[in-house]
């Protein structure tokens, strides 16, 4: 193990949870920075890393049915005004 290595296990033992979560987040973006060959490789892989959480969301409050769209809805409240 390199003295950087070292050093941030014994920081991380060291420090409270809070602290030691923030630091560890911190490498792990620099690693996933440095690990990352292209800028717009990164960019897929963060805009892949968002649609899959999108889709877990949609997946947790959806009701599996298709529902009225927001353009149906739009057009009854305005004909409601007429």
């Amino acid at each position: 193990m390199n003295a950087l290595a070292l050093e941030v296990d014994q920081t991380l033992r060291s420090v409270d949870k809070a602290t030691a979560t923030r630091l560890e987040r911190l490498v792990r973006d620099a690693l996933d920075l440095v690990h990352s060959p292209t800028p717009a490789a990164h960019g897929r892989q963060e805009r892949e890393r968002w649609l899959q959480r999108l889709d877990a969301i949609r997946g947790s409050v959806g009701t599996g049915q298709h529902g009225t769209s927001t353009e149906e809805i739009l057009d009854d409240l305005r004909s409601d005004r007429c």
